[in-house]
This record gives C-alpha cells, sequence and structure tokens, in this order.
C-alpha cells in the first residue's frame, strides 16, 4: 500500500513481511516522488526485493538447522559415564534450586538404579546405554513399592534424564514412557464410627490423642505429630501441611470442643518452654515405626482392610470427610479444612460462621 504523510509531499510504500523467524516485520519507505502511479511501481519492486531477501534468509535457516541435525544424527555421543551422572546432575546450574531433601531424594533414586544396573547389566556403562527395555524391566521391580515411592524413583530418574540430555546426546527420556501410579491415598478406606470409638477408647497417651485430632482434623499423620501449641488458637488452627508447604498453602481445622479437651489434658504437665505438642514423637519421627505401631493397634482392636481398602491412619483422614459428609457439612467446607479447595476457599471457610457450627456437629468419641 502506498499513503501520504500530513508533513510530506512525497507517498510512502508500506507493506508487511516476516523476517527469518517468521515474525512480521512493518517497513515505510519515501517513494520520493508525489505521482500516485510511479509511487505504486516503486512499491512494487521494493515489495518484491524485501520479500526475496526475506525467503533468501529463511532458507539459509533451514540449511542451518537442517545440517545441525544431520551432525547429530551421524556423529555418535560417547555419553556419559555412569559414574559422572550424578555429579554432572547435582552440578547442573540451568535447573531450579532444589531443597536438600529433594536432592538427597534424587540421589538415593539414582544410587538404587545404578546398584541394579551394576547387579544385572554390568555391560552399561553409559547413561546411553540404558534403552527402553532396560528402562521396562526395572520399572517393574519397583511396581510393588507404594505410589508415593515408585512415582519419586520415576521421577527422579525422568529428571536426571531431561538434564543431561543435550550434553549426552540422549535420543529420548525413557522414564516418560511409563505412567505414574495412583495415589495411595485414593486406596484407604474410611471408618465406622464404632472402629473409631474403639480405637479411642484401647489407645493410650499419644496415640489416644492422635487418633482424636486425626478423627476431628482430617489432618495427616506427620502435620499431627508436628503440631505446635502456638498454631492451635481459639476455635481455629493454622496449620501450614507439610504436603502444600512448598506451596504455602494453610489450612485451619476448627479445634472440636471435644478434641481441645483432649489436648488440654495431654498439655496439662507439658514443658512450658516446648512449642510441639508432642516433642518426643517428633524426635523419633524420622527414626521410629509409626506405622507398624499404629497396625498393631489395629490388629488389638480387630479392625482390619476389608474389599474396600487397606486400614492406617490415612483411614482418619478418609472418616473425617465422611462424617461430614453425612451430617450435612458444606463440600466446600470440606474441601478446605482438608486443603483440597482452593487458598481462596478456606480462607472463606475459616471466617464462616455457619461452618463453624457444622464441623462442630462431628460426634463425640466417648462409647455409650
Amino acid at each position: 500500500m502506498i499513503y501520504r504523510r500530513a508533513n510530506s509531499q512525497f507517498y510512502y510504500a508500506a507493506f508487511y513481511v516476516k523476517d527469518a523467524n517468521g515474525n512480521l516485520i512493518k517497513r515505510a519507505i519515501s517513494t520520493k516522488t508525489d505521482d500516485k502511479e510511479k509511487a505504486l511501481e516503486i512499491e512494487r519492486d521494493l515489495k518484491k526485493a524485501t520479500v526475496q531477501l526475506a525467503e533468501k534468509k529463511r532458507f539459509d535457516k533451514f540449511l542451518i538447522t537442517t545440517a545441525e541435525k544431520i551432525t547429530a544424527a551421524t556423529i555418535q555421543s560417547p555419553g556419559i559415564s555412569l559414574s559422572l551422572v550424578w555429579e554432572k546432575y547435582s552440578t547442573d546450574h540451568t535447573q531450579k534450586s532444589r531443597t536438600e531433601r529433594t536432592q538427597k531424594s534424587k540421589r538415593n533414586a539414582w544410587d538404587r538404579f545404578k546398584k541394579w544396573l551394576n547387579e544385572n547389566y554390568s555391560a552399561v556403562t553409559t547413561i546411553n546405554d540404558v534403552s527402553r527395555d532396560i528402562a521396562k524391566e526395572y520399572i517393574k521391580t519397583i511396581q510393588s513399592k507404594k505410589a508415593a515411592t515408585f512415582n519419586n524413583n520415576k521421577n527422579s530418574l525422568s529428571s536426571i534424564w531431561q538434564v543431561l540430555t543435550i550434553e549426552s546426546g540422549l535420543k529420548e527420556n525413557v522414564w516418560r514412557l511409563f505412567k505414574a501410579a495412583e495415589d495411595d491415598s485414593e486406596r484407604w478406606r474410611d471408618l465406622s464410627l464404632p472402629e473409631v470409638k474403639t480405637l479411642f477408647a484401647k489407645t493410650t497417651v499419644f496415640w489416644h490423642v492422635a487418633v482424636a485430632a486425626g478423627f476431628y482434623t482430617g489432618l495427616r499423620f506427620k502435620d499431627i505429630v508436628h503440631l505446635q501449641k502456638s498454631t492451635i488458637l481459639k476455635e481455629y488452627a493454622n496449620i501450614t501441611p507439610f504436603k502444600t508447604k512448598r506451596k504455602g498453602k494453610d489450612v485451619e481445622p476448627y479445634v472440636h470442643p471435644f478434641l481441645r479437651r483432649i489436648l488440654e489434658e495431654w498439655l496439662v504437665n507439658s514443658d512450658p518452654t516446648e512449642d510441639y505438642v508432642f516433642p518426643e514423637q517428633v524426635k523419633l519421627y524420622d527414626t521410629h515405626d509409626f506405622s507398624r505401631e499404629f497396625g498393631k493397634i489395629l490388629d488389638a482392636c480387630e479392625i482390619y482392610d476389608t474389599d474396600a481398602g487397606p486400614v492406617g491412619f490415612p483411614s482418619l483422614r478418609h472418616t473425617f470427610a465422611t462424617v461430614n459428609d453425612e451430617i450435612g457439612t458444606d463440600r466446600k467446607v470440606i474441601q478446605g479444612v482438608m486443603g483440597h479447595g482452593s487458598a481462596a476457599m478456606t480462607s472463606h471457610y475459616s471466617h464462616d460462621k455457619k461452618s463453624h457450627k457444622q464441623l462442630g456437629n462431628m460426634p463425640s468419641l466417648l462409647t455409650e
């Protein structure tokens, strides 16, 4: 197209072309003439020349890209030795920073896989030698583990492959071929109210309080063990669950009057300078098998796995949701207090007096 600017007697030729990257670029050039027909002729010549130049640049880029692909396909990469994989991955600075715990978890996953390789495929010496079939065979060896453990191992290896793809010349990330395992939490069955009452009646000391806390708050076991006095307010507790800590997502479970009474009884003889509600259990958390201990308690109470799913402490979290659903607590309230809803939803719940009353309708654990 051609046009005249307000302060000029000459026509300008204006048009769009694509650069080497495919982006549209506007061009406007003075034709140095006030003759419209002459200006149109100049505009056609300019456009033709510019388009030809753009096409040449795109073709040059195509040649370079093609040459790089051919080179990468024909030149065999030496790969990265298994003994150097962790060093190169852990010192890579192109990824976001990892916490010490995450780094340790990924290192353990790599060490387990490397040990398995040495025992079963001693001829494999580089990361490039790990084929789809080898990866598939290893996946089978960890499929019997808990979903969280399986996913952690698979995702850790996938992360290592992703980071080292360019340097090692890997053709694919073999770990992305496998689906994640379903969350174990979906398989736990909930407990009947009589079962919860039996648990509460037959447990003592720590487990007595923990069962009540799990039933009335829906908190996970780790969050209950690490409860702090300073987070337990008048009617609500303000807690950042370990599972959502990185996102900074809080939950505010309602402190049921029955639970408050149990907590107060527990804290009567507690150290006033200690903020943890269960300081001894916090010290033992990383070394003691609480799951096995609670399993023995379930056996003593004759509470067993059924076709509906296995039982464990997570069953109390499911029971919390089921009981509140049965007594008519708003689903949004349940989701908010369990950390399944949005932060806005949780905030809305914590100031809703109707929600307060609904959660207060949960039954007592005293046997009749």
